[in-house]
């Protein structure tokens, strides 16, 4: 199966990738979404947009906006810089998004309407690749179910896009309403996956290896993409493939001060002085789901003023919650601790 990191808004820049590099690359970055009118416009900040570490070959541009015209003319700027593909962004239900039409909006427009859309982006690629010479960048979109549960328009929807040339289809199997509390429906994906022509990646809930095996097992499908369980759990993707291919490999520590000291260094290269502290809260919003007192350190974090007050924030945490610091890593199904007498007293949380 192939494993591509989500599309996340301020969180699969390049500081994340290049953390995840580190314990193995999924086959496909997603890149957070690039709003298309923005990165035509040449705003100051969109160069931290389509930055291409640790992996350019591997990755894959995601496009938003509400209107035809400005995501094809942003993916033939995003052309030059390379990487395996292309998306368009039709699955989220953010209201900012989609009150503009983009996002999930696009599922409940006209088809000709989103046909033009398709057809636009695929014709900018395709006449790229001719004058090039080199195989085009391979067409992809990411949608929800819709604005409810309905089989027979979803599917009228998908192959629709996939006469018009989409080449893979990401399914987020939760209507426009639901929350991240209502569990996906993940039949809807293997329903996808046997009715179309195409390949179809199953998208959400996936948070550890067992639930990727079993997922695949369950509802199969071409491939899995991970959002939120590979910020809290960078190392995410070589758990899958190492219990995939029945690998275990002894391995040092997960030390989570380092990964999160590392983190923090790697955006303050990558990111904007305006952007850092923003990315940083977000990035450990998620990741601090590691932690036993995980309420706690988010909200001191949610409230620092910039990333070296969240380094400070980490350090005080873990004097207080030695035990936290380190995750044990499996060596034939054996869990390797660190000595017993480093481990310390609880957080006092008041």
């Amino acid at each position: 199966m192939k494993l591509a990191l989500a599309p996340m808004a301020t969180l699969t820049h390049e500081a994340l990738r290049i953390l995840i590099h580190r314990y193995g690359d999924p086959d496909e970055y997603f890149s957070e979404m690039i709003h298309a009118p923005s990165l035509i416009a040449g705003g100051s900040f969109e160069k931290y947009y389509v930055r291409t570490g640790p992996v350019p070959e591997k990755l894959v541009w995601q496009l938003t906006g509400g209107t035809a015209e400005p995501m094809a003319k942003a993916a033939s700027l995003l052309l030059p810089l390379g990487g395996m593909g292309m998306d368009l962004n039709m699955g989220c239900s953010a209201p900012d998004i989609a009150r503009f039409g983009a996002g999930i909006a696009w599922m409940l427009k006209p088809l000709d309407e989103v046909a033009s859309l398709v057809r636009g982006v695929r014709t900018v690629l395709d006449q790229s690749s001719s004058s090039l010479s080199s195989p085009a960048l391979r067409l992809s979109v990411k949608l929800r179910l819709g604005a409810e549960e309905n089989y027979p328009r979803l599917l009228e929807f998908c192959r629709m896009l996939v006469g018009e040339g989409v080449e893979l289809i990401t399914l987020h199997p939760r209507i426009k309403s639901d929350k991240y509390g209502r569990p996906a429906r993940r039949a809807f994906v293997r329903a996808l996956a046997l009715d179309l022509s195409v390949p179809v990646y199953g998208n959400g809930d996936v948070d550890s290896s067992e639930n990727a095996l079993g997922y695949i097992e369950k509802f199969p499908c071409a491939g899995l993409m991970i959002g939120r369980a590979a910020v809290q759990k960078p190392w995410i993707f070589r758990d899958i493939r190492e219990k995939e291919e029945g690998i275990s490999f002894a391995k040092a520590e997960i030390d989570h001060l380092e990964v999160s000291r590392f983190f923090l260094e790697t955006l303050k290269e990558c990111q904007p002085p305006e952007f850092q502290i923003s990315r940083a809260r977000r990035f450990f919003f998620y990741y601090c789901d590691n932690f036993s007192f995980a309420h706690h350190i988010k909200m001191r974090i949610q409230n620092a003023k910039n990333p070296e007050e969240i380094g400070v924030l980490l350090d005080e945490y873990f004097d207080q919650v030695p035990t936290d610091r380190y995750l044990p890593q499996r060596e034939k199904g054996l869990e390797v601790f660190q000595d017993d007498a480093a481990r310390g007293p609880g957080v006092n949380v008041r």
